[in-house]
């Protein structure tokens, strides 16, 4: 099941997979299977084009991927998400690729350990998203 609440149990989930803490405003989504977050996004930063995005998983459905494609182009307006990861973290920047993301650029120290990666995934580049589900996308 895809549930946007309880935000704050979702973000603290998402954060604590990530060693990160979010605070307000953020908005969330989550995959719940037989009652335990199996994986969550947060939203926050929105600047009407653009949303940064945070993510944990055990597992990606593609019910879930197509609700966050949905929520960042439909419901946000926005044709591109942002997101960052460490330099150092290869298993997220082979998941972000399979994405659509693109490397933007680095941001030195930003985890104060290790440089971060910026990628941006356009709404266009979702594999996702737009012909997903035939000629009116997901």
């Amino acid at each position: 099941m895809i549930v946007s609440e309880p935000r704050e149990e979702i973000a603290a989930w998402v954060g604590g997979r990530i060693g990160v803490s979010f605070h307000p405003p953020f908005t969330a989504l989550a995959h719940v299977d037989r009652g335990r977050i199996i994986a969550g996004f947060v939203f926050n930063v929105w600047t009407a084009h653009d949303v940064e995005v945070s993510l944990a998983a055990d597992r990606l459905s593609l019910t879930l991927m197509r609700s966050v494609f949905h929520y960042v182009v439909h419901q946000l307006g926005c044709r591109r998400a942002t997101a960052r990861t460490r330099a150092d973290n290869f298993d997220a920047q082979t998941m972000l690729a399979r994405l659509g993301a693109r490397l933007e650029g680095f941001q030195q120290a930003y985890f104060g350990d290790c440089d971060a990666l910026l990628y941006a995934i356009m709404k266009e580049d979702f594999p996702y998203g737009l012909h997903a589900e035939g000629p009116q996308g997901a």
